[in-house]
């Protein structure tokens, strides 16, 4: 991987790198796998870092209700 500027990597590093990018950018954890040729969602995990601010949002979320939107009233 030197040709593309990046030392000390490997094939190993690129897919947990790989994973981690798909998981912050939204991309769910089963089509991740998919993409990876992971057997089990477990192996995903573990190779998907989530960043601090995703897993900050996430808590962010803890308690919130669902603000439903209003409706228009019926003639």
């Amino acid at each position: 991987m030197v040709a593309s500027g990046i030392h000390n990597a490997n094939l190993h590093t690129a897919r947990h790198s790989a994973a981690s990018e798909m998981i912050n950018a939204g991309v769910d954890l089963h089509t991740a796998g998919a993409v990876l040729n992971h057997k089990s969602a477990a192996s995903t995990k573990r190779c998907a870092h989530l960043a601090t601010q995703k897993l900050a949002d996430a808590v962010r979320k803890i308690g919130k209700k669902f603000q439903p939107t209003p409706t228009a009233k019926a003639a």
